[in-house]
């Protein structure tokens, strides 16, 4: 009856967020729990919605030691889905890539010369107690025989998820200071990992026993790979309920790094951590990689819930309406609910609201239609931006809107257009008309024609001239 009210309370968890998923389109803004982190990087992020709910030196590299090996069995999952190859161990070929300087960098799974594994098997090894074993022999295999060339496969994985700062030398987490990654960037890997089929049934198993028939060196009812985190562990003093795997990793030369994945009441979050120190001040040995995830899961457990920011009912101002037929303004809502995993120390009252509103608007106005939007910040961060809608529509007036274009008409870009124009015609007119008259006043005149009269006539006139004489 128990189990049946859990899972109950689960499904309800589960719609209850999925209800509410569109509105969840900020980032949740990084608080910081009370309680100090060893871990030298770390970040906190929520799966569902992809919100970091803390981080620290984030983009800070460290080296990744074992946690290689989730990228290693990602790209193997996403690209061969037969799992039923048989691979053969070959131990010259693992000694080659075991590091006589840092021996204590690595893990095995006691897998010897000649055993026969199927690649199933072998990713088992590899994720629960980071076998170096089997990680050489797999990207051996899936490399054409060539570690190197799986490697860079790695690295193309990595680059095309949008890793900036990690670059991947070796598939069995040795120290090597060219071999780098960062908190942020181990849990795109992560993110992308858990994206790919049955990753999650191999990273989250707590324990695995082998099944093909192996050399005698070997007791089959023995031969049991526990997970190396120790918080999956019911008889264990770091165990929590609620945790999954994923990987764990050792470099003496750094420290301890830990990914985990930690889920309660519907909502799943990821943990990784980089680089916690072995031991305290005292020289006592520590495992503070396990104690900083505890502590960073029990507290977004107990003090994280979802919380409406920001209804989509609340008005939040109006809006002058130009022309509108008996309305001259318009409300202003928000054009969706905003939700957030919201820490319960912080006060959601000191969200600051920033409101940007459209200038100038005319009728008609449709309801729904986006006429700004609110920006939701806390302590300086960015939550959200939301667009702003009408919460009613406004009709066009006609009367209104023949007076105002006749009223504005002066203003208007046209009649800018119009007087120019009539500018520039008037110009041409007076260059015209100037051309003219100079060319008018500068034409040669024409002599008056000289009018020839006939012979008889003149000697007429000559004889009268005469007569008048005498």
């Amino acid at each position: 009856m128990k189990k049946i009210k859990k899972l109950l309370c689960v499904f309800m968890s589960v719609l209850i967020v999925c209800c509410f998923c569109t509105s969840l389109t900020g980032q949740a803004v990084s608080f910081t729990p009370n309680f100090e982190i060893n871990s030298a990087a770390c970040v906190l992020i929520n799966t569902d919605t992809g919100d970091i709910l803390y981080e620290k030196n984030a983009d800070v590299q460290y080296m990744p030691g074992s946690l290689v090996q989730i990228m290693e069995t990602a790209l193997i999952l996403e690209k061969y889905t037969d799992l039923n190859t048989q691979i053969v161990c070959d131990s010259e070929l693992v000694k080659r890539y075991q590091n006589t300087e840092y021996p204590d960098d690595l893990r095995y799974a006691d897998i010897y010369e000649g055993d026969v594994l199927t690649v199933e098997e072998l990713l088992y090894a590899v994720m629960l107690t980071s076998s170096c074993e089997a990680s050489v022999l797999l990207a051996n295999h899936y490399g054409n025989g060539s570690v190197a060339s799986f490697v860079d496969m790695m690295n193309a994985k990595a680059k095309e998820i949008g890793c900036t700062q990690t670059n991947f030398t070796n598939v069995t987490g040795i120290y090597d200071i060219a071999q780098q990654t960062t908190a942020r960037d181990m849990t795109k890997i992560t993110q992308y990992a858990l994206s790919v089929s049955k990753f999650l049934n191999f990273a989250s198993a707590v324990s695995y026993a082998p099944e093909t028939q192996n050399s005698e060196r070997h007791k089959m009812d023995e031969w049991i790979w526990t997970h190396s985190n120790a918080m999956m562990q019911e008889n264990s003093a770091y165990y929590l309920e609620g945790v999954k795997g994923i990987k764990t990793a050792n470099l003496n030369q750094q420290g301890r790094n830990i990914v985990c994945q930690g889920t309660k009441d519907g909502n799943t979050f990821l943990v990784v951590l980089l680089a916690a120190p072995f031991t305290d001040t005292e020289g006592v040995l520590k495992y503070y990689h396990m104690t900083d995830a505890s502590d960073l899961l029990k507290w977004v457990f107990a003090h994280f819930n979802y919380q409406t920011i920001l209804s989509e009912s609340t008005e939040l101002g109006q809006i002058t309406v130009q022309n509108g037929d008996g309305v001259d303004y318009v409300l202003v809502r928000p054009a969706k609910s905003f939700m957030s995993l919201w820490y319960d120390g912080a006060d959601i009252n000191s969200i600051v609201q920033e409101i940007q509103l459209e200038d100038n608007v005319s009728a008609p106005v449709e309801q729904g239609e986006k006429l700004g939007t609110v920006t939701l910040k806390f302590s300086g961060q960015e939550l959200a931006v939301i667009d702003l809608v009408s919460t009613s529509s406004v009709e066009l007036s006609q009367r209104k809107y023949y007076l105002a274009l006749a009223k504005h008409f002066p203003h208007t870009e046209w009649m800018t257009r119009a007087i120019f124009l009539s500018v520039i015609l008037c110009a041409v007119y007076l260059v015209l008309c100037i051309y003219a008259h100079v060319l008018y006043t500068q034409k040669p005149k024409v002599p008056e024609p000289v009018h020839l009269q006939p012979r008889a006539s003149a000697v007429k006139k000559e004889a009268e001239k005469s007569r008048k004489k005498k």
